[in-house]
């Protein structure tokens, strides 16, 4: 993320899935979300502390204007991980993968 000198931290939404299931009356099924925050050397608190915000809020009822969603604690999942891959930088990361049915 080093060239495109974004400040940390951030977050980025990444891939998106929905996994259908219809009705003649309405969709229901699965949307599985990727979302990658990103922190530098002295941010692992603050990339965790984001990361858990996150996790929190897709568990239980998610209502949009036109959905309603829900989130079971045992669907979502979180990875943390310090990335070197660019020369001479320690990153922090978290990668969620929240997974709400819809309703």
């Amino acid at each position: 993320m080093q060239q495109e000198n974004a400040p940390y931290p951030f977050v980025i939404v990444g891939d998106i899935q929905v996994v259908p299931t219809a009705t003649k009356t309405s969709l229901n099924g699965n949307v599985l979300i990727t979302i990658d925050i990103w922190g530098d050397k002295k941010q692992r608190f603050t990339v965790s502390d984001m990361a858990e915000r996150f996790f929190r809020a897709a568990i239980g009822q998610v209502l949009t204007d036109d959905y309603r969603f829900y989130g079971r604690v045992e669907d979502q999942s979180k990875e943390f991980t310090q990335d070197q891959s660019v020369p001479d930088t320690v990153l922090n990361r978290a990668t969620l993968i929240l997974n709400l049915n819809i309703l």
